[in-house]
């Protein structure tokens, strides 16, 4: 299988934001603020994967993670992953946060701890999916980056 990593230009969006929605994440927003999008493409140049991280200086949030149906299980979410924790420590990134209703467990594998959402910074919280998008009822998780990507 030919599957090629790189970040996403403007114009993908509708795409992206398309896979969101059949994974029921939110995308209503991905057009109206700066995130930086990593995505999987197939041999025909279609996008069947994405992950995201909208930028605070030393703090981002990730977002936007999914990998169509039809290509799950072949690794494809993972090498995404490693791909943006990769971007966002040269981007000066040094703790990850994310909102979760499903993965949980996924992410706690990956070194993602649980918080209480009243400890995450005031740049996260006032985020649109902080705030708005992501129900109060998702777990509130943070990673500290360091060079180990796994």
């Amino acid at each position: 299988m030919n599957i090629t990593y790189r970040m996403a230009d403007k114009a993908e969006l509708p795409v992206i934001a398309d896979l969101l929605t059949k994974n029921k994440l939110p995308a209503s927003d991905i057009t109206d603020i700066p995130v930086d999008f990593i995505i999987a493409t197939d041999a025909n140049n279609q996008v069947i994967g994405s992950i995201a991280v909208e930028r605070f200086e030393r703090d981002g949030l990730l977002r936007s993670f999914a990998v169509d149906e039809a290509y799950r299980d072949q690794k494809i979410g993972s090498s995404l992953f490693d791909r943006l924790i990769a971007y966002s420590l040269r981007s000066g990134i040094t703790n990850l946060h994310l909102l979760t209703s499903t993965a949980e467990k996924y992410f706690a594998a990956k070194g993602f701890v649980v918080l209480n959402r009243e400890e995450a910074p005031a740049s996260i919280k006032s985020t649109t999916e902080f705030s708005q998008l992501c129900p109060s009822s998702s777990a509130y998780m943070k990673r500290v980056l360091t060079n180990n990507i796994s």
